[in-house]
């Protein structure tokens, strides 16, 4: 889940430029489309890249020890256009790595402790602040709900929710940050959500804060997810908006004022260079999820969690503030400002539940749905979840999975 890029070091760089050999062209998720047209070509993009660098250059203070790579090397750096689906106008980079290599670079991550606990420490108040609108739109019927959160990576989230009392597990392909959570008390299974034999639908909410957006086959994710759900449990997704990088590339060759308020808004929230995999919009999105039978029940606006620190300048931190609490202020005003709302929505938060007809269906009539659960003996009680999981929870041999569940990248 991390809000603020990963640091690069040699091995890292050698894993780009590997992914770079092994790269696919892609169809759209979406509809399965094999037409699109160039959005940005990987020149812009380039170009863009060398904008983000140079805007967290000026506002970085002179006598600052740390460099910028945390600001501006993503996972996403290797050389891609960003494409435009001619059929459903699904945004996404092409082309991209194989699976395979996405999995060994998530997999192969490593981070030094320094890092790791600054990590901590920002995603755990972010945390905070953000669990008790998602108690709110979840709708717990006990106290004590059973949630599952793909993508941990350093357990800011479990922190907080366990905080409440709350059973808990995180998911991770990632062995660092997976061994860094368990040093803190905080179960996390090292794999995937497919891999993990959590029982039929056992669980209350199944949250993906910061990785969706990476996932390069996200139907597999979405399966293990509806089979574990309960029938009145929740998806979450948090994911970058594409629609505000759509329009805000075009804000960028507009100038003016537009020009300068698509630079800071889009660099403030890790949208400037598009480091992702996929440009999801809420429509594009719930025809995704919709293919497992989740409809949407709510929807929040919000911005990336804050960047600057110690090394910014007074001047750059006031501007990212007054740049995100506008965004969040003018995107509840959606019917005032119409054509304006995509450029104050960078991120969206969507909340799912199953639709009526969905219910009643079992999990595996889902399309792409393997169920890998429990077997009748590995139902786990909800008290004992933390428990239950260290036992229950192992990789499942031979399985195909999606890597990916991991944000190394940005969120």
């Amino acid at each position: 889940m991390s809000q603020t890029g990963v640091e690069a070091t040699d091995e890292t760089v050698q894993r780009h430029a590997s992914a770079e050999r092994m790269m696919v062209d892609a169809p759209c998720l979406i509809c399965g489309g094999a037409y699109h047209a160039t959005f940005a070509s990987a020149a812009e993009i380039a170009a863009q890249k060398k904008m983000l660098q140079s805007f967290h250059q000026q506002r970085r203070r002179q006598d600052a020890q740390a460099d910028l790579k945390d600001r501006t090397t993503f996972s996403q750096d290797y050389s891609a256009e960003v494409v435009q689906c001619r059929r459903c106008g699904f945004l996404y980079r092409n082309p991209r790595p194989t699976l395979r290599a996405v999995t060994a670079q998530y997999e192969e991550d490593e981070y030094g402790n320094e890092h790791l606990e600054a990590e901590f420490e920002a995603q755990h108040a972010w945390a905070e602040r953000k669990i008790a609108a998602f108690a709110h739109h979840c709708r717990f019927s006990s106290h004590g709900p059973v949630v599952v959160e793909v993508g941990s990576f350093v357990g800011g989230f479990l922190a907080a929710a366990q905080r409440r009392g709350w059973s808990i597990l995180g998911v991770d392909p990632g062995k660092d940050v997976a061994n860094f959570c368990q040093g803190r008390g905080l179960p996390v299974f090292h794999g995937t959500l497919n891999d993990a034999t959590i029982a039929t639908r056992s669980v209350d909410a199944v949250v993906i804060w910061n990785t969706f957006d990476q996932l390069v086959n996200p139907d597999t994710t979405l399966s293990a997810a509806r089979r574990i759900l309960r029938v009145d449990g929740h998806l979450v997704l948090r994911v970058p908006n594409g629609e505000m990088f759509h329009q805000g590339v075009r804000w960028l060759k507009a100038g003016g004022v537009r020009r300068r308020w698509a630079m800071v808004a889009l660099a403030w929230n890790n949208l400037l260079s598009f480091p992702y995999l996929n440009g999801y919009s809420t429509s594009t999105l719930d025809q995704l999820v919709a293919r497992q039978g989740f409809t949407r029940v709510s929807l929040e606006v919000d911005t990336l969690m804050t960047l600057s620190d110690q090394q910014t300048t007074p001047w750059g931190r006031w501007e990212e503030r007054i740049v995100k609490s506008s965004c969040r202020i003018l995107a509840r005003n959606r019917t005032l400002f119409p054509s304006f709302h995509n450029m104050v929505s960078p991120w969206l938060d969507v909340y799912y539940a199953l639709g009526r007809d969905a219910r009643d269906l079992s999990p595996s009539a889902c399309p792409v749905a393997a169920d890998q659960g429990a077997t009748a003996g590995q139902a786990i009680n909800r008290n004992l979840f933390d428990e239950s999981v260290r036992r229950h929870t192992r990789p499942t041999r031979g399985s195909s999975t999606d890597c990916a569940e991991s944000r190394r990248s940005t969120c």
